[in-house]
């Protein structure tokens, strides 16, 4: 199954991959032509997220401020966005982390690590995993053969084949099952394996959920999507099948809908499991501020919870962002409002979504930032 256009996917790790960015990489803003301190000056640039954009000159990776001034000097090999205020960077293959001043919490000393979530961040190191705080320090000891993010106040780490629930502290209550995987707490459940087979416990360590799917997923507002040979359906807390196992893909609940798909084909259901959304598009995303984008033969549009058109299904792309809706149509792109009316009159050769009240655009082979009423800023 694929969900078109920003639709959160749940992915569990059996074990950590470089982090994957949620930039959106197809659109071209390479350019290097300019004076230092201008955005022509670097070879990429993406769009902001938590006040910070990374940009690129010659292969090195840096980040810039909403002012366009380069407060991280570019001479990391790989950087991730900055979340809770810290970002990961990478030379040589050793990662660490830096503050929005530039400066490294940690030396770059370890094998990998993720960014922060709820105040921790793994770090990995000659195969053992552990977490830092916001200080750089070593909250949680790098001695554990897996560890999960806090996504709430508990999580869930493994060390010498042994599972166990763990608190930020490293307080450690030790699991009496033999699981062969276990994820983060999430609704206040955590997803288990036994035996080639997945379930759900408790923060307690009790199966509340049988492990009798083939496949399962975090819980999003109050529902979880479960697996069996192939065919996806929805259950709730209390383990009740409240969505069929009969759909093709494996969609969550955003806003009260959920996206499914048969036969190729993509519609949405409520938490009845009632068809809502005729399923006749050839692709989706999940809904957002009210709207979902869909895709009819290639040209896209924007639809309300009502499965009424707000945005014509006409242009070749298009990108959400903070209630303006980028469309690009004939190789010229514009901004219309949550209603579908232009938020201003200028057209662009290329562009990102809003993020952070700003948004990246190529005019007239031109890169500058502007804000929601199209005023140019840097």
């Amino acid at each position: 199954m694929k969900i078109l256009l920003f639709c959160t996917t749940i992915i569990w790790a059996f074990g950590y991959q470089k982090p994957a960015t949620t930039r959106q990489e197809n659109i071209d803003f390479h350019n290097n032509s300019g004076k230092k301190d201008s955005l022509e000056y670097y070879d990429h640039i993406s769009p902001f997220k938590n006040e910070f954009a990374e940009v690129t000159l010659n292969k090195k990776r840096g980040f810039i401020n909403k002012k366009g001034q380069n407060v991280i000097s570019c001479k990391y090999d790989y950087t991730n966005d900055f979340e809770e205020g810290f970002a990961v960077v990478e030379v040589n293959n050793k990662y660490g982390f830096v503050d929005g001043t530039g400066r490294e919490i940690t030396a770059l000393k370890y094998d990998f690590a993720t960014s922060f979530v709820n105040g921790r961040a793994m770090v990995k190191l000659n195969g053992k995993r552990g977490l830092i705080d916001g200080k750089g320090k070593e909250i949680i000891p790098v001695i554990y053969d897996d560890i999960n993010d806090f996504i709430e106040e508990l999580s869930t780490a493994k060390l010498n084949g042994k599972w166990y629930i763990i608190d930020k502290m490293n307080h450690q209550k030790p699991l009496s099952e033999n699981f062969t995987s276990i994820s983060s707490f999430n609704e206040g459940l955590a997803f288990v394996k036994i035996d080639g087979k997945m379930g759900y416990m408790n923060k307690e360590g009790e199966i509340v959920i049988k492990p009798k799917y083939d496949m399962v997923f975090f819980f999003r507002e109050g529902m979880a999507c479960v697996e069996i040979d192939n065919k996806y359906g929805f259950i709730n807390h209390k383990g009740e099948l409240v969505v069929p196992i009969v759909y093709d893909g494996y969609p969550g609940f955003n806003e009260g809908l959920a996206a499914v798909t048969l036969n190729n084909k993509y519609g949405f259901i409520d938490k009845q499991g009632k068809v809502v959304i005729p399923i006749q598009y050839n692709d989706v995303s999940d809904f957002f501020n009210g709207l979902a984008t869909v895709n009819v033969n290639g040209k896209r549009g924007r639809i309300n919870k009502k499965g009424e058109i707000i945005i014509p299904i006409i242009y070749e792309q298009i990108v959400p962002g903070e209630g303006i809706n980028g469309v690009i149509t004939d190789k010229k792109g514009k901004f219309l409002d949550a209603q579908g009316k232009e938020s201003f009159p200028e057209i662009y050769e290329d562009f990102y979504g809003f993020s952070n009240g700003v948004a990246l655009v190529k005019q007239k082979g031109i890169r500058f930032y502007i804000d929601k009423k199209g005023k140019r800023l840097f």
